[in-house]
């Protein structure tokens, strides 16, 4: 029974579940081609694996071991895409490889191609040759050459596999005896790329009079052949909607997304996690200067280390089965050790200990179903699964990555053009993504004094900012910031309060609330704790 304080929208076309980068993407190519979105999250934009990435635009290298070249070569293409459309988010980054040995590697690589690095044949070359995974020059400067004729002319094109001395050569440990350099690409704040291709859509909308609407903190749950928006923070009434197609655009939730609307369904996802770290470690940083190093771990696993703004490195990843709810995943100090073991390997001058750890996070990767016991060989590229409720198609998306948000969004929306009978009429392939409003460093300018207060304030006004972690964690990217405090916080809180964002007796809890996440989720002690 509808109650007279809800709102009814008819017949939005589709109902987008999931704000993160497939999601915004999705939203985005749809209204470019003249369909009307909702979109809905039961949390924040970015909330997932947006947000806990390596930060990297780039054509995965290592998925050339498995063989996955179209992977690679759509990566590559995509690259390129947003090099040119997304200059203000995207930049060029340079890469190094520390390599110890000209041969090594080759063998394993064969195995790895063939999927018999986990048999018995390749746990008996293990152990007859314990180093068999390290990776040697020739077969780098071979994936490196196959990785650029795969991009194709570019502006990244840097002579792959260069051999010999680096800008930096004498910061890696001596014995790299060669180092082998590259470029891709980096996106320093995918949580303010993806609010970008949301305000994108959200104009596309104005200008065709179509309806585009965001609603975050807020559940999607049937009655019927309805679907009902249920605000989790108690502060809207509720929507209810009748849409043509529901996309499932929920990442690692994607399982639990159909369970909760009692869509039958057998298992679909089996993510992976990865753990990151950053340091402020000087050393470390100036042995990156403006690139970064791509170094081989001992158990043969590849590990980034990057430069983050002006004076932090970010370091990541692991991958590791994980089964538990997403929203739980933090980075553990076992995992934690294992990175700076693979730093101090790699940069032993950088000295890095624990306490060089400034802050931490860890995401789950929205990989789909595979072998628990090999995460590196669950397929990295992604797929759409079609389940319905009656006659409401659900396309729930699976696997994909922030280099090829924007092929995910071109190939679902083809699929939902074709389901609505609707002609293609523009594609996003050329089309520009500034930053909303023409903020530019929204990272630095919020630090800055009044200036900075009055970009935040901007950004309340604008992008769907309604809680204090919203805020701090992935629109003002303020977790990256060494001199967020209580005091800070609650200055914060108080700006949401004067905005009407929440109300003002809710001050005290939002600070109390944010300082526990940011400790629980990113080892940040902002009170003193």
């Amino acid at each position: 029974m509808r109650t007279d304080s809800e709102q009814v929208v008819t017949r939005p076309l589709v109902l987008v579940v999931g704000a993160g980068i497939n999601g915004a993407a999705v939203a985005r190519e749809l209204t470019l081609n003249g369909v009307s979105v909702v979109v809905v999250d039961a949390n924040d934009i970015a909330f997932g694996a947006t947000s806990r990435s390596s930060r990297l635009i780039h054509g995965g290298l290592r998925y050339l071991e498995r063989g996955d070249v179209a992977l690679v070569r759509e990566s590559l293409r995509e690259r390129a895409i947003l090099l040119k459309t997304a200059p203000q988010f995207v930049r060029p980054l340079r890469l190094r490889i520390p390599v110890r040995r000209r041969f090594g590697g080759l063998i394993w690589s064969v195995l790895t191609l063939l999927g018999g690095d986990r048999s018995w044949l390749g746990r008996f070359w293990l152990r007859c040759f314990p180093n068999a995974r390290e990776r040697g020059l020739y077969l780098i400067r071979l994936g490196l050459w196959m990785y650029e004729w795969l991009a194709g002319p570019s502006l990244l094109n840097s002579g792959a596999g260069r051999r010999g001395p680096s800008a930096k050569r004498s910061t890696v440990d001596a014995r790299f005896r060669f180092v082998c350099e590259y470029f891709d690409a980096q996106i320093l704040s995918p949580e303010r790329f993806t609010v970008a291709l949301l305000d994108d859509a959200r104009q596309l909308a104005q200008q065709q009079s179509l309806t585009f609407d965001l609603h975050t903190h807020t559940l999607a749950e049937f009655h019927g052949q309805e679907v009902r928006l249920i605000d989790r923070l108690g502060r809207n009434a509720p929507i209810t909607l009748r849409p043509d197609v529901i996309i499932n655009a929920t990442g690692a939730w994607g399982d639990a997304t159909l369970a909760d609307w009692r869509i039958g369904s057998p298992r679909l996802f089996g993510g992976t996690k990865g753990s990151h770290f950053v340091t402020a470690n000087r050393e470390l940083r100036a042995t990156l200067d403006d690139g970064g190093l791509y170094a081989e771990a001992s158990d043969g696993r590849m590990v980034f280390v990057l430069p983050l703004g002006d004076e932090q490195t970010l370091v990541g990843t692991t991958d590791e089965p994980f089964d538990a709810r997403p929203e739980t995943a933090v980075a553990e100090p076992r995992e934690i050790d294992y990175l700076i073991d693979l730093v101090n390997e790699v940069v032993p001058s950088a000295k890095l200990t624990r306490a060089d750890v400034v802050m931490s996070y860890s995401g789950i990767r929205p990989l789909p179903f595979g072998r628990a016991d090999s995460p590196s060989s669950i397929p990295r590229g992604h797929w759409i699964d079609e389940n319905a409720r009656g006659p409401l198609p659900i396309l729930t998306l699976i696997g994909g990555k922030l280099t090829t948000c924007r092929a995910l969004g071109e190939e679902v929306a083809d699929r939902v053009l074709s389901r609505l009978r609707l002609p293609r009429v523009a594609s996003s392939r050329e089309r520009p993504i500034p930053e909303p409003r023409g903020l530019v460093d929204v990272t630095r300018s919020v630090r800055e004094g009044e200036r900075g207060l009055d970009v935040i304030r901007d950004i309340l006004r604008h992008e769907w900012v309604r809680t204090l972690s919203d805020l701090v964690e992935r629109r003002g990217l303020l977790i990256f910031d060494s001199r967020l405090d209580p005091s800070r916080l609650r200055e914060l809180a108080t700006l949401l309060a004067d905005a009407g964002v929440i109300p003002l007796d809710q001050i005290d809890a939002e600070v109390a609330a944010t300082a526990i996440r940011l400790r629980q989720l990113y080892s940040l002690h902002v009170d003193g704790s």
